[in-house]
């Protein structure tokens, strides 16, 4: 289900899109206290997030200030931000700088946090048709997700981590590229859910970036991947 769907090329940069299945239920919740509007975060990061209503509209134009609470498997913190885009029924709002909820943000975005939430997607909690050949699904909501890809014949064949606005990749015969996360939208397809990625990739592979995949991997529980699995995994992303 995984597929490249374009290569764009500039003087300067590299734009690549994914398809990605999306799981139809996300538990990472943003309620707007002033209209009583609950979103939910379809993506998240220490500069801003976005949100999107599955019902209706909200009453916001560009520059409007939004204040409410962002809600996570019992955590709680409050935040404002500034809306920078509206596209249907979804909207960017950018974090104002300097601000104190920022600094409880840090530590609700840290990695252990965040890795403590994922949910194993593959073991198919809602029964839903699942991508052919997709080994792993490992999802923390709006902000980290993990897919792994396997053929019969012969094994794990290209593996992809979304973490917040970093992107990593491995595919067989093409060794590792990281990037940065653009975009991302839904694909209206009648039969399945999918959301579409747009990545910058950078020139080179970042070492920041394996290290930071390495350490995601390295903190997610066994009882998710299996121990010989994520030994492949981070063999290939050594440089």
């Amino acid at each position: 289900m995984d597929r490249k769907l374009s290569l764009i090329k500039s003087e300067e940069k590299v734009h690549e899109k994914r398809v990605f299945p999306r799981f139809p239920i996300g538990q990472m919740i943003f309620k707007d206290k002033k209209n009583s509007i609950s979103f939910e975060v379809k993506d998240i990061s220490l500069s801003g997030v976005q949100l999107e209503l599955k019902d209706g509209e909200a009453p916001y134009q560009a520059n409007n200030k939004v204040q409410g609470t962002l809600h996570w498997r019992g955590d709680d913190i409050e935040l404002a931000g500034i809306v920078q885009w509206i596209n249907g029924n979804r909207y960017g709002l950018r974090f104002e700088e300097n601000s104190r909820e920022l600094d409880e943000l840090k530590n609700f975005l840290s990695l252990d946090n965040i890795v403590s939430h994922i949910r194993p997607i593959h073991e198919n909690p809602l029964d839903i048709e699942l991508p052919n050949n997709l080994k792993y699904w490992l999802k923390a909501d709006g902000v980290l997700e993990i897919f792994v890809w396997e053929l019969p014949l012969s094994g794990i064949s290209r593996f992809q981590i979304l973490f917040m606005e970093n992107y990593l990749e491995w595919t067989e015969g093409e060794g590792v590229r990281t990037g940065r996360v653009l975009t991302q939208r839904n694909l209206e397809t009648p039969l399945t859910l999918e959301d579409e990625v747009v990545f910058e990739a950078d020139e080179n592979v970042s070492s920041e970036k394996l290290h930071l995949g390495k350490r995601i991997l390295g903190a997610v529980n066994p009882m998710h991947i299996h121990h010989a699995d994520r030994d492949f995994l981070l063999y290939k992303l050594k440089i």
